[in-house]
């Protein structure tokens, strides 16, 4: 059961996601989207227990709805459909932050600027706070994400009657910031969400209180002790989410 608590932070995580999605509409892109399109390759992997592949470029409101669909389609196979709106709530906010990922790593770039040395990442991290996220109004950078080839992969898989689901997004996260993340993850544990309101955990990135509720989301429809995770290889992010009835 989702206490009163909860359901008030899970609203306000929503605006605030939808606000952010609003943003990033703006940008106009058409998706590139792999095996959207058949129905068939979902419902074959389901009864196959085979991974369905779904890459994106932007979250297009079209591709948003093919996401929602596939995703009610697994959920049904381990029957959790009551689980559908939150987990689509965690899988929009992945995403969203998976193309500002994108966007960032096309702003450092375009800067000079190195990612990875602590120098160039304070610095860049300033200047993107101010006006990075405003260059998604600017086609000019939109098209430099896009020639980049940035993108963003989901995977979906039945296995012992659980749902694994991972993105990944090859704007690699820095040791740094898994660092944060994983502080926040901790910090949290705990806390109730009026906790997280008041007390900002991190200002490098702002309070985590995504990421932060991704995980308070999982841990209420999933029975999965590693419900999220979150790592990095040398070329992808990689997101995690177990959903196990």
């Amino acid at each position: 059961m989702i206490s009163a608590y909860n359901k008030a932070f899970i609203l306000f995580f929503s605006f605030t996601i939808k606000y952010f999605y609003s943003i990033i509409y703006m940008m106009s892109v058409s998706a590139a989207i792999i095996n959207i399109n058949d129905s068939s390759g979902v419902t074959d992997a389901i009864q196959e227990g085979t991974v369905f592949e779904y890459i994106l470029h932007d979250p297009s409101p079209e591709s948003k709805e093919k996401l929602k669909n596939i995703v009610l389609e697994f959920l049904k196979k381990i029957n959790l459909e009551k689980s559908y709106n939150l987990l689509c709530l965690c899988l929009e906010e992945i995403i969203s932050n998976s193309v500002k990922a994108n966007i960032k790593r096309a702003y450092f770039i375009s800067h000079n600027l190195d990612i990875n040395k602590p120098e160039d990442y304070e610095k860049g991290m300033k200047s993107f706070k101010e006006d990075g996220l405003s260059k998604i109004k600017d086609m000019t950078f939109v098209k430099k994400i896009s020639d980049m080839g940035l993108y963003v992969k989901l995977y979906f898989l039945i296995l012992n009657n659980g749902l694994t689901i991972t993105a990944k997004n090859n704007s690699v996260i820095s040791k740094e910031e898994i660092d944060r993340v994983n502080k926040k993850l901790k910090l949290s544990e705990n806390k109730s969400p009026e906790d997280l309101f008041m007390n900002s955990i991190d200002q490098t990135e702002g309070a985590g209180l995504g990421i932060i509720m991704i995980k308070k989301i999982l841990s209420q429809i999933s029975s999965a002790p590693d419900c999220f995770a979150i790592s990095a290889t040398e070329t992808e992010t990689i997101t995690e989410l177990k959903i196990i009835p």
